[in-house]
């Protein structure tokens, strides 16, 4: 009798441990086969299917229009704020609340734009200006210049005096009075700040050298210029300081309202560029209107503003726009914000040409 061959083992004993494992790491479920189908009343499920979509469509207007109401406070917020900011502006005494800027400090520069400037009544306007002297201990004190004098530290102000000379303070000084007309900790200031000195620092320069270039003044067209960027600083720093009050008025207003759409809307909002845009588009004189509101029509500082904003044929009045040019082109040109075929036709609008010339001093 032939011998029947035995089942294996595996036959035998099927793998419910490996079946299991298997269902175990199974992404879905397992429907159950034998059940049998049910039936699909179609009617009911387009009726569920439209009470989702129009559930849908109502949170999507819901959204919509509070976003709408959202924008809506926010256009009325800027807009509100873009006027209230023009008619501060106007206002000389506004000019100077809460700002660095104090009429000593165009006394001093008016003494730095002289050929022959006084050396005692700038220091007599330096002791009243301790953070002046401090700027300029710290100017000297930088690592880079501590070498080129073997690592000697200045403590005093009136030695910088000594050791420099005047020539090379009457271009150090006004670029620190104009750092700390900057000043300001003002929330979202940091690069706009940055920006603008960096702006003003290659226009004084470029002022400068072409002042010397046409046999004028260089130390007059470099401080001309920084007044025409103290404009700038001074639309900052106001509208910083107005923006930050309407926008903590009205957030108190809507709380008060219980407005929280409104307050929604105000609550992340910073100190927005296109109304400064706008003013700084237009014809600025805040800088001459300072000095006119502190009676200091009798400088040579203010003169020569008045000629630069009335004159502009002027020789040095044309030497501080034509540097204004230069030092726009330069930033265009470095961050390329313009094609070479533009930035050629800006040259030759202000009469222009091979920029690059003018370097720092």
């Amino acid at each position: 009798m032939d011998n029947v061959a035995e089942p294996s083992q595996s036959q035998q004993k099927p793998d419910i441990k490996g079946r299991f494992f298997q269902y175990l790491m199974l992404e879905r479920a397992v429907p159950n086969l034998n059940a049998p189908h049910e039936q699909v009343d179609e009617t009911l499920w387009r009726h569920k299917l439209a009470v989702e979509q129009d559930a849908l469509l109502a949170r999507w207007q819901a959204q919509r229009a509070e976003y709408e109401e959202r924008l809506l406070a926010q256009n009325q917020f800027l807009n509100h704020f873009s006027h209230h900011l023009t008619h501060v502006l106007a206002a000389p005494e506004q000019l100077q609340q809460d700002t660095p800027i104090r009429p000593e400090h165009f006394e001093l520069l008016d003494l730095l734009m002289s050929d022959n400037p006084d050396r005692e009544r700038i220091l007599g306007h330096m002791a009243n200006l301790s953070w002046l002297g401090d700027a300029l201990l710290r100017f000297m004190n930088n690592p880079k210049r501590r070498e080129q004098r073997r690592d000697v530290e200045f403590n005093d102000y009136r030695l910088v005096f000594h050791y420099l000379g005047m020539e090379p303070l009457q271009r150090i000084l006004p670029w620190l009075i104009f750092q700390h007309w900057g000043l300001a900790r003002k929330e979202g200031l940091g690069l706009r700040q940055r920006k603008l000195w960096r702006f003003a620092r290659q226009q004084s320069d470029a002022a400068a050298a072409l002042a010397r270039r046409q046999k004028l003044s260089p130390n007059k067209a470099r401080i001309l210029a920084l007044m025409q960027c103290l404009n700038a600083a001074l639309l900052l720093q106001i509208g910083a300081r107005e923006f930050t009050a309407m926008k903590n008025h009205w957030l108190s207003q809507a709380r008060a309202d219980g407005a929280k759409v409104v307050h929604q809307a105000l609550l992340p909002l910073q100190l927005p560029g296109k109304p400064l845009l706008q003013l700084m588009k237009l014809r600025n004189d805040w800088s001459q209107r300072l000095l006119e509101h502190w009676q200091l029509n009798d400088l040579a500082l203010y003169h020569a503003l008045c000629r630069l904003n009335e004159s502009p044929n002027d020789p040095l009045s044309k030497a501080v726009v034509q540097a204004e040019a230069i030092a726009i082109h330069h930033a265009l040109l470095t961050r390329r914000l313009a094609s070479p075929e533009e930035l050629n036709q800006w040259l030759s609008q202000h009469q222009l040409s091979r920029h690059s010339q003018w370097r720092s001093e």
